[in-house]
């Protein structure tokens, strides 16, 4: 199989190239420059180092001419911020890149396309009072792009959604985004955490995930990538334990939280920004146990459990070096 995987020399490209390679797959990997040092990845991986936004027609189409999968890994999360309204960027930004992609692929006769999206949307589905849709743009961004994959694919195109959480594991020689997080480890020796928490997984199994995706989708299916589901306490605690420090945890109330949360939400508006999550209602949720079943996509797509301790202990490794 030839598999187009656009973010591929990225942090999650890192583990799904190498997963596609292992499994004798033809990969071509898309990425910003300047492109990875060598070795980063397979030698026998044809590398791209363009913007797909910036591409016409013409030259998608020759991009993705034979692939029999294309991966998606681009787009905007839930970090980047926009001028009001912020949905008009995120739109921009994640949802117009497939609303153009889907039918090149069409004309091109690829049968498979693989969208690495956000836990939130199943979130949405699964703790609907909570309106997450609503208050957030990035999520918003999110389930649109879903909605559209799904109308435009029609029976030519599977296409699976990977619905990924708080990831863990670490690259060659690259850093990670927990840096904030470790270093409230290290110099707080009560550290104050949100009284909820999250799904987690291992970067191996999202590589894994991608993988046996491209192998075997049918259909259009949501799958939500889970190996664990733990608290925001426990997750320090692994931070700590990593560490090698003893450290005491602090449950912050709600109400505490949403006193800072609606300073933060004042800050954006003067700034005249909107980020992808709106600071009250993100409080809300980080104070809520929003927890998924991992064992639909593991028998789905038959991706192995993972060692998530020792994941965390590899992300701060890479974080206190890089």
């Amino acid at each position: 199989m030839k598999v187009l995987m656009i973010g591929g020399t990225g942090y999650l490209g890192y583990f799904s190239v190498w997963e596609l390679v292992r499994r004798g797959h033809q990969v071509i990997a898309m990425g910003l420059p300047p492109g990875p040092e060598p070795g980063y990845l397979p030698d026998e991986v044809a590398l791209v180092l363009k913007n797909i936004d910036d591409l016409s027609d013409e030259d998608v189409l020759k991009l993705i001419d034979g692939c029999d999968a294309v991966v998606y890994g681009g787009g905007a999360d839930g970090r980047n911020s926009f001028e009001p309204p912020a949905i008009a960027g995120y739109r921009q930004a994640n949802v117009e890149p497939i609303r153009r992609l889907i039918p090149l692929m069409q004309q091109v006769g690829s049968k498979r396309l693989v969208i690495l999206g956000s836990y939130y949307t199943a979130l949405d589905r699964t703790f609907p009072l909570l309106r997450i849709a609503q208050q957030h743009p990035y999520v918003t961004s999110r389930l649109e792009q879903n909605q559209v994959a799904f109308e435009l694919a029609g029976e030519d195109v599977a296409v699976a959604i990977l619905e990924l959480p708080y990831i863990f594991g670490a690259a060659p020689n690259r850093g990670t985004l927990w840096g904030f997080y470790i270093q409230q480890v290290q110099e707080q020796e009560v550290v104050s955490v949100p009284a909820g928490g999250t799904a987690c997984v291992t970067a191996r199994q999202v590589g894994a995930a991608v993988a046996a995706a491209c192998d075997r989708i049918t259909g259009r299916k949501h799958y939500a990538i889970v190996e664990d589901n733990l608290t925001y306490e426990q997750i320090y605690g692994l931070f700590a334990d990593a560490l090698q420090l003893k450290r005491t945890f602090e449950i912050v109330p709600l109400e505490k939280m949403l006193i800072s949360a609606r300073q933060q939400a004042q800050q954006m508006q003067s700034a005249a920004k909107v980020g992808g999550y709106d600071p009250v209602g993100m409080a809300q949720m980080q104070a809520t146990l929003l927890f998924l079943d991992p064992m639909p996509a593991i028998e789905a797509l038959e991706y192995s459990r993972d060692d998530l301790a020792q994941a965390i202990r590899d992300t701060v490794e890479a974080t206190l070096k890089h």
